[in-house]
């Protein structure tokens, strides 16, 4: 079977539909991913057919005080739909997420091809809880009618930016569906129950992870250069902190709080995007990109943004978290944690400094017996299967 699977986003967006993409090209079929820039770069080293769409995120982030994300969207979202039409036409299902899953979905529609939705967080309206989008607290009351007001607000200002497509494809603009394509939420059930109010379309399927073979030296070794294992090997277990693909607001806070946890902890720090820049010492280890399923396990406390695919890794690890949100769902992920006993408080950024944080991390490591509780209900998980299988049924219905 030829698959198309489209998004734009960070790598907590691009690294579960490369791990999809490497599972079903495992299974005989034949996937061309079309990511950001970074996405379609790390595919391509892994042996995967990928583009990269239209725009570069990591520019824009390093060049705005907020998060540009949406605003990129809103730009660029005409050119990933003309791109995924131009790929669709040579496959049999289009699979969308991410920041242009609309853009895919009506692509799709213009090939005449199945779609199939994957989420990196639950948008389907629910009473069972708020919109992870919503910047308040809401009681549960509202909890539906405020999800479906922020995917119609989000759908019809996308659809706006899409009005020089549908022209071109003489289409009428799509209405906002949920119950006539599947729409798969790649969130693990041990973190999020499927709502009992969702329709038969939409499914909580379990995220998509790469799997490590938890038993093997080589496993948990592999890709670690040899001064980050002298580093662990030299003392107790330290601290992670990593803020992914975020520019943080203030760097220099960040940076004062990471060194001030160092005086007291054993840290290896990830800068990825964040604009923080420091140096290895005696008790901090600086490092570029490690897979999360390789290192996490060596954690003593994760530190990160509260990103869903971090959020998820540090969970199958078993290793407590401290989440400091710093936009889009990851304020709504950090409460998730926290509830489910596996992460301190959340912490925000811009109070952030090395008392909080220190105290953050020392709370987090209270709640070490529950993140490996949460982990051993997250081993069965098969996310890549379930989804592989909905995707092929789409595709012969």
């Amino acid at each position: 079977m030829r698959v198309v699977i489209s998004s734009y986003g960070s790598e907590g967006d691009s690294a579960p539909l490369i791990t999809l993409a490497r599972h079903m090209q495992g299974h005989g079929d034949r996937v061309r991913l079309l990511l950001e820039r970074d996405g379609a770069d790390r595919a391509r080293s892994l042996g995967l057919d990928a583009e990269a769409l239209a725009g570069d995120l990591r520019a824009a982030r390093r060049r705005a005080k907020g998060d540009p994300t949406l605003q990129l969207g809103f730009r660029r979202i005409a050119e990933w739909a003309r791109q995924t039409r131009q790929a669709a036409e040579e496959a049999d299902v289009v699979v969308g997420s991410g920041l242009g899953a609309q853009a895919c979905q009506v692509a799709a529609a213009a090939a005449g091809r199945p779609f199939v939705g994957v989420t990196m967080f639950p948008i389907v309206p629910t009473s069972a809880f708020s919109s992870p989008l919503a910047l308040l607290p809401v009681p549960r009351v509202v909890n539906r009618p405020t999800n479906a007001l922020i995917q119609h607000l989000l759908w019809g200002a996308f659809g706006r930016a899409l009005r020089p497509v549908y022209r071109e494809w003489g289409m009428q603009p799509l209405p906002l569906r949920f119950d006539d394509h599947p729409t798969l939420c790649a969130v693990s059930p041990a973190l999020l129950a499927e709502p009992t109010d969702w329709p038969a379309s939409a499914r909580v399927v379990g995220d998509l992870a790469e799997a490590v073979e938890r038993g093997s030296a080589d496993a948990l070794t592999e890709g670690l250069d040899p001064d980050l294992l002298s580093f662990l090997d030299t003392g107790p277990a330290p601290v992670y902190v990593g803020f992914g693909s975020m520019a943080v607001p203030d760097a220099d806070r960040v940076r004062d709080a990471v060194l001030g946890l160092a005086r007291e902890r054993r840290v290896v720090f990830s800068p990825g995007w964040s604009g923080v820049d420091l140096p290895s010492g005696p008790n901090l280890h600086v490092i570029a990109r490690v897979p999360h399923d390789i290192l996490f396990p060596r954690m003593a406390v994760i530190v990160h943004h509260g990103g869903a695919g971090t959020l998820h890794a540090a969970a199958r690890a078993g290793v407590p978290q401290v989440i400091v949100p710093m936009g889009g769902d990851q304020s709504w992920w950090a409460g998730r944690a926290h509830a489910a006993g596996i992460a301190a408080a959340p912490v925000k950024v811009r109070g952030l400094d090395a008392r909080r944080l220190g105290d953050a991390v020392i709370e987090a490591g209270t709640r070490a017996p529950r993140a490996r509780e949460v982990a051993a209900e997250m081993a069965s998980e098969d996310g890549c299967d379930a989804v592989d299988r909905a995707i092929h049924s789409a595709a012969t219905r």
